[in-house]
């Protein structure tokens, strides 16, 4: 993921939080970033009831509400000498050093550590610690940062690399050690972990322009302001500004880790000029091949994904899956909801044998779910699905875009929980597809057989298929027993009360259609069984 530059500010925002004023000016390290005064940083909190993260979060607003009325005016980002240009591998040679996280001494669940600049986290960030009524910028960066690859480089080198994010630690799986439960790094993305998880889907606190014809556009994060918990806290919370060429905004963070790791957000966005292609709760993840698009595959691993589906619950309470594909050209499917419940990115394959990979693991990678808070109205999940030939770029993109677009001047108001997991939202009385496969019809013909697995709740006896093609034809349609849960990506632990899951079999026969939208659903009595399912077929 790349992180983008952002202004140089010079701004006084003035009548926050009564006669409050902050003001943005030159680093006076010279890092080419922009620093919030410490003497006016203090001044956020210089009333007791001004002290909490509601209060600075409406003040940093206040900031944000300026600043759009301000053109946008790009960041610098020159890098000291020794450290320029460097690739993931001497990157990763700037290790951050863990022993020096704030309030690792001290008694309390949560420490901090900053992460250093470079490679393709050029862009600063400035990082101030709210503790009480005191506020304090991060003091000399450098000593959070093991330079022993870099001898050569200077004190003023290392004063000068600066602050690129910042990981949250917590002894959540172990506690004798201090473990990453999130971190908040490059542009407005961000990612958490829970117990036993590895990282997969990354968060984004706003997207613009994504697969856009006008290109997109990446907001960055560029300060924050994250609070000191006390020793019995079990939530580490933080403040942030954002800032874009189409808009500035303030965010409020709440992370919870655990077995499910939740952040709550809040954010205010302010625009600086009308936006019609916004992404909201966005998030972005990988997918290279699975059981669905394995043609011209070479490749030892049967699938290779963080994520395997879009799941959706609407407005109206309908369970949508939506298997992810590696398409030959960009795909964009946009679904229509008003006040949806929630969307995620989930892996729901949780076998090693369907990854075979020792050294990503693939079937622990983490699940992101969203729940909207609030009224979110009319609009659309949206779902861009970009080609790859690598495992390395994130080419799957989530998000929620309003039906109307943002004007200038009209703050936009949004609150939800992000919840990352293994198994995504668990609450449905439906059975779920587990696994989507797809191949040439035996008798071939230019035909295509599907086979759709479904486990994890009963299916009625007297479920009566329902397949839908928007061009082509269907035919073949039969719904059989699974009584192993053979295509289970769970090893058999979400077996239905009959013992077995579903399988759903059908051909399509595309007919010279360059294009096919498929959906799958079952019922009886009227009633629904299982979420339904949605795909999109082109050919290979």
């Amino acid at each position: 993921m790349s992180s983008r530059s952002h202004a140089a500010l010079a701004i006084c925002a003035a009548a926050i939080l009564g006669a409050m004023s902050v003001v943005f000016a030159s680093s006076a390290a010279g890092r080419g970033s922009d620093e919030v005064s410490e003497v006016a940083a203090k001044a956020m909190l210089e009333n007791p009831e001004n002290r909490t993260p509601e209060k600075v979060f409406e003040a940093v607003s206040g900031i944000a509400s300026t600043m759009a009325s301000q053109p946008y005016r790009q960041a610098r980002t020159d890098m000291p000498k020794p450290f320029r240009d460097l690739r993931y591998d001497t990157y990763r040679k700037l290790r951050p050093a863990p022993e020096q996280a704030l309030w690792r001494s001290e008694q309390g669940e949560f420490s901090m550590l900053p992460l250093p600049r470079g490679g393709l986290f050029t862009d600063p960030v400035e990082i101030y610690i709210v503790d009480g009524g005191e506020i304090q910028a991060l003091p000399n960066p450098e000593r959070f940062v093991d330079f022993t690859d870099y001898p050569n480089a200077s004190a003023a080198d290392r004063r000068e690399l600066g602050v690129s994010g910042w990981r949250a630690l917590g002894p959540f799986r172990n506690a004798e050690k201090a473990d990453e439960a999130a971190v908040f790094q490059g542009g407005a993305y961000f990612r958490a972990i829970g117990r036993g998880l590895a990282y997969g889907v990354s968060a984004r606190a706003l997207a613009i322009g994504t697969a856009s014809r006008n290109g997109e556009e990446f907001p960055r994060l560029t300060h924050f302001w994250i609070f000191k918990p006390g020793p019995y806290d079990t939530e580490l919370v933080a403040a942030a500004l954002l800032d874009a060429p189409s808009a500035t905004g303030a965010y409020l963070f709440t992370i919870h880790p655990g077995a499910e790791t939740t952040i709550e957000v809040k954010a205010v966005i302010h625009p600086r000029r009308e936006i019609t292609e916004v992404g909201v709760a966005a998030m972005s993840s990988m997918y290279l091949h699975g059981p669905a698009d394995r043609v011209g595959v070479d490749d030892y691993r049967p699938e290779v994904h963080d994520s395997d589906g879009l799941e959706v619950m609407t407005g109206s309470g309908e369970r949508i899956w939506r298997p992810l594909v590696n398409p030959k050209y960009l795909q964009v499917s946009m679904f229509q909801d008003t006040h949806p419940r929630g969307f995620g990115l989930v892996q729901r394959e949780r076998k090693f044998p369907a990854y075979a990979d020792l050294e990503a693991r693939y079937d622990e990678r983490t699940s992101v779910w969203v729940e909207p808070q609030g009224d979110w109205g009319k609009g659309h999940v949206g779902l861009v699905e970009i080609p790859t030939g690598t495992e390395y770029n994130d080419n799957i993109v989530a998000f929620w875009r309003p039906e109307r677009p943002w004007a200038p001047g009209v703050p936009q108001e949004l609150s939800y929980r992000l919840t990352w997991d293994a198994a995504g939202p668990t609450d449905s009385p439906l059975a779920k597809v587990v696994a989507t496969r797809t191949g040439a019809h035996p008798e071939s013909g230019g035909k295509r057989r599907f086979v759709i697995d479904y486990a994890g709740a009963p299916i009625s006896a007297a479920s009566t298929p329902d397949v839908w093609s928007s061009a082509g034809e269907i035919t073949n349609i039969h719904l059989v027993d699974d009584p192993a849960d053979a295509g289970a990506g769970d090893g058999g632990q979400n077996k239905d009360a009959a013992g077995g899951g579903k399988r759903l079999v059908f051909d399509l026969d595309p007919k010279g259609a360059s294009l096919i939208e498929l959906r799958a659903a079952l019922a009886a009595d009227g009633v629904q069984q299982a979420e339904t399912w949605l795909f999109r077929w082109t050919p290979d």
